[in-house]
């Protein structure tokens, strides 16, 4: 027996969670994320899992991403007591990520409790501090392309998935005893979140191996991105903000796309397409993050030799400001234009850009741009949809700033792209499996690999639990 359970990530762009059930009962779980996004989406963090804990043996993860891991301090509060494996750079990252996930918690229950707008009296962090220090002593690091052996006869390897520092896709084998009726064994890849083609400095995606099953990511599933340089998007709206005297808010991931625009800026600023203006990276993640590409120069393109020179690193410039203190943090609220603030999280989900939001979005003269993926019912997908008001911490914000998005920033790859890399596997699945992406994107990814390849393509349904065995 080898079944595999959809426990998140199907029909959403979040909450990405498979358990791959053996015999034994025992079995991975491949990623363990918190599901982001609307109040009910939010509240599914609470509900217990439909499996018991005690049967997860171990789980795999394929990058940091809050979606992929943010459920690991409560999973171990449920009673998981195994190992969690990821590679080296993938640790590094997910310490800041939880760390920084677990203050969130905590001081948005302070808030919820100060301005008494929580339905829960009183309301609670999901965890704490203390149980995210705990769950990352239960971490393992595991190298790509060399094979790991587990429990049950299942074994994975990791490959670069290009989308950020460490992350993969995973190869999961299950081999079958003659006590288990002598099955042949069963090779099912996770693509994980995929990478661009043409990362602006990441080391580019691998091909995907050969496999009898396929789960694979669809946020695009349904687009194109457009064909331009990052930079070149940026320059227009830097151009905008620098002309009206804005300031430009961007809430951005901490990880990869706070460094991208960096990346970019610098590339405006040094070759004088623009003048150089201020720029603040306003969170205490992303001044972490960037300095761990200089620990892990494999993972990027980036010369070793560029980033140590004082003018020259493209992570770095003289206008360029990390924030350290809240104390630093408010003082922004007084910047005038032109100027950029950069903060997390990338979807308005938390963090020190709903502080620059609340602040911000009554005034004409700012522009909030956004460079990524914004999931359903988010504060950011709100925003881009035109809302002419929002609720931040219970109080009703109107929006008067000019609301602006870019997507060619994106780290996931479009459906051309997710296209591509499907037709680079050597031999057709069995099945493949579309998830992580909302219904929309995935029904029209699955007509399209039905039409162009042929292949038997499924859209799993939260919990869904499909034996693997029996799929010929």
């Amino acid at each position: 027996m080898l079944s595999l359970q959809f426990l998140g990530a199907a029909g959403q762009v979040t909450g990405s969670k498979y358990f791959l059930r053996t015999a034994t009962h025992r079995g991975v779980m491949v990623d363990c994320g918190l599901f982001q996004g609307g109040r009910e989406l939010r509240e599914m963090n609470w509900n217990p899992l439909p499996i018991q804990i005690s049967d997860v043996a171990n789980v795999v993860l394929t990058h940091a991403h809050l979606d992929h891991t943010g459920y690991l301090p409560r999973l171990m509060k449920s009673g998981f007591k195994g190992q969690i494996w990821c590679t080296s750079s993938t640790y590094d990252v997910a310490q800041f990520i939880l760390r920084d996930s677990a203050h969130l918690q905590q001081e948005d229950a302070l808030h919820a409790n100060h301005h008494h707008f929580s339905r829960h009296k009183p309301a609670l962090p999901l965890y704490t501090p203390e149980d995210t220090e705990a769950v990352l002593g239960l971490f393992h690091v595991q190298d790509r392309h060399k094979k790991k052996i587990l429990p049950d006869d299942l074994s994975f390897e990791y490959s670069n998935a290009g989308h950020i520092l460490g992350s993969c896709s995973i190869l999961m084998e299950k081999r079958f005893a003659e006590s288990e009726g002598g099955h042949a064994p069963i090779r099912v890849l996770f693509s994980g979140d995929l990478g661009r083609e043409k990362p602006i400095y990441l080391v580019h995606r691998e091909a995907p191996p050969a496999a009898d099953i396929v789960i694979c990511e669809s946020t695009y599933g349904d687009k194109l991105h457009h064909p331009v340089a990052p930079s070149d998007e940026l320059l227009g709206i830097m151009k905008e903000a620098i002309a009206s005297k804005s300031v430009l808010v961007i809430p951005a991931f901490a990880v990869d796309r706070a460094q991208e625009l960096i990346f970019c800026l610098h590339e405006l600023f040094r070759d004088n397409q623009i003048p150089s203006v201020p720029v603040f990276v306003d969170s205490p993640m992303a001044t972490g993050v960037t300095a761990l590409y200089e620990k892990y120069p494999d993972e990027h393109c980036i010369p070793c030799d560029l980033m140590q020179q004082p003018g020259e690193n493209p992570l770095s410039f003289p206008s360029l400001k990390f924030t350290q203190t809240p104390e630093d943090s408010k003082h922004l609220n007084e910047l005038k234009g032109p100027a950029v603030i950069i903060s997390a999280s990338g979807m308005a989900t938390g963090g020190r850009i709903m502080h620059h939001l609340i602040n911000r979005l009554p005034d004409p003269n700012t522009i909030v741009l956004f460079t990524g993926y914004q999931a359903e019912e988010t504060l950011g997908r709100l925003l881009m949809e035109g809302a002419h008001s929002v609720s931040i911490f219970g109080e009703n914000i109107k929006v008067a700033a000019r609301i602006q998005t870019l997507t060619n920033f994106s780290a996931h790859s479009d459906q051309r792209e997710i296209m591509d890399w499907l037709k680079q596997i050597p031999a057709p699945p069995k099945r493949l499996f579309l998830t992580h992406g909302e219904d929309g994107p995935r029904k029209v990814l699955k007509e399209l690999v039905e039409k162009e390849l042929g292949w038997n393509v499924a859209m799993p349904k939260l919990n869904e639990i499909v034996d693997l065995t029996t799929i010929s």
